[in-house]
């Protein structure tokens, strides 16, 4: 599978996206998901787990921005 396969299968929306999250060129993705397996599985996990925080950190604001309305 290529490494911007991966990245759509795991919800990114292209390889771009995950090189802009990660501040890594997409050049070193390509290269390190051959060369580097692991290193470019740690690289997605990571970004998707720092969405779905901000994701759940986004919902529990929004709670508590209704309390302090109440």
């Amino acid at each position: 599978m290529k490494p911007s396969e991966k990245a759509k299968a795991v919800g990114f929306k292209s390889l771009n996206e995950v090189a802009d999250g990660s501040g890594e060129p997409r050049k070193n993705l390509i290269r390190w998901s051959e060369a580097y397996p692991r290193r470019f599985e740690l690289i997605l996990k990571g970004l998707m787990f720092e969405r779905m925080s901000n994701e759940i950190n986004a919902v529990f604001d929004g709670f508590n921005d209704k309390e302090d309305q109440d």
